[in-house]
């Protein structure tokens, strides 16, 4: 089957990309490690310890949310003071609840600034070092859904755009990305574009040239990664359309191709489906692609 291609700005950022090592390295651990956990956990990366005001994160989610929610404030415990906390609580109607904990440090061990290499914003520069940060944990009746990681990005847009963040590192999907990035690819309604804030790039190439792209966040929505490769001569930018076409084809199918299936950029073109081990964990297996 053929698919459609990517939004060329996006393209664009994400050319530099592809001047990567030459092996793929481990991502971040998932912060989601079991497949059936009702959790979703982000960290905000911030300039300074401060916590976000509750009536701005509420409309600004308005902004963001692709579905015209609202989100509004759990009100405080007996004798707690409206906003006077380390925390916020708010409740998504039907969906459940986000809870938002100021953390006055960056995120330990330099995990968040390490995953910044694997945002396809990585070609806009060096992210700022972060003083701060916001653990956001997001409860859904199920976190496994297109609808639910839509929210959960209205959710951290909100939150970086209410409280002048330098980032969102997301976990699951081994990446941490650029504020301004995040908040430009949050507002765009096409699929395709929010995958690029749902999974990171890994890159890699080898002796003879060939490049590699490996998602890694898929597992959000219960799906295999992919692992696309493509020719040295394949002009630069096609490589990273055509791998974020095909993650968007999977994610509005809800199921994984099956082996020896075929896709391609038109109806003519056959590139055939094969399940290989991950080359960042032989224990899990990927669907690999091989552009000629």
């Amino acid at each position: 089957m053929a698919v459609r291609g990517i939004p060329h700005r996006y393209v664009l950022l994400g050319l530099a990309v592809l001047a990567a090592g030459h092996a793929h390295a481990a991502a971040p651990i998932p912060l989601r490690a079991t497949k059936h956990k009702k959790t979703n956990i982000a960290f905000v990366l911030l300039p300074e310890a401060r916590l976000p005001k509750a009536d701005a994160v509420a409309w600004a989610f308005a902004t963001f949310s692709l579905n015209h929610e609202s989100i509004r404030e759990r009100p405080p415990e007996k004798g707690a003071k409206p906003g006077g906390g380390e925390a916020l609580v708010f409740d998504l109607g039907p969906h459940g609840s986000v809870l938002i904990g100021l953390m006055p440090n960056p995120v330990p061990k330099g995990e968040a600034d390490e995953a910044a290499r694997y945002s396809v914003s990585a070609g806009e520069g060096k992210l700022p070092r972060h003083k701060a940060h916001l653990i956001v944990a997001q409860n859904d009746d199920d976190v496994a859904t297109v609808d639910a990681l839509s929210r959960f990005t209205a959710i951290l847009a909100a939150l970086t755009e209410a409280s002048g963040a330098i980032g969102v590192y997301w976990g699951n999907a081994g990446a941490t990305h650029d504020a301004k990035f995040f908040l430009g690819i949050a507002r765009d309604k096409a699929l395709i574009s929010r995958l690029m804030l749902w999974t990171g790039v890994s890159v890699a190439r080898g002796a003879d040239g060939r490049v590699s792209l490996l998602s890694l966040g898929m597992g959000q929505l219960e799906l295999p990664d992919l692992l696309l490769t493509s020719s040295p001569a394949l002009p630069k930018g096609k490589a990273l359309e055509f791998f974020f076409s095909l993650l968007a084809m999977v994610a509005e199918g809800g199921k994984a191709l099956p082996e020896g299936d075929t896709v391609g950029r038109d109806e003519h073109e056959r590139l055939p489906v094969h399940y290989v081990p991950s080359p960042v964990d032989a224990g899990k297996k990927v669907w690999r692609v091989d552009l000629k």
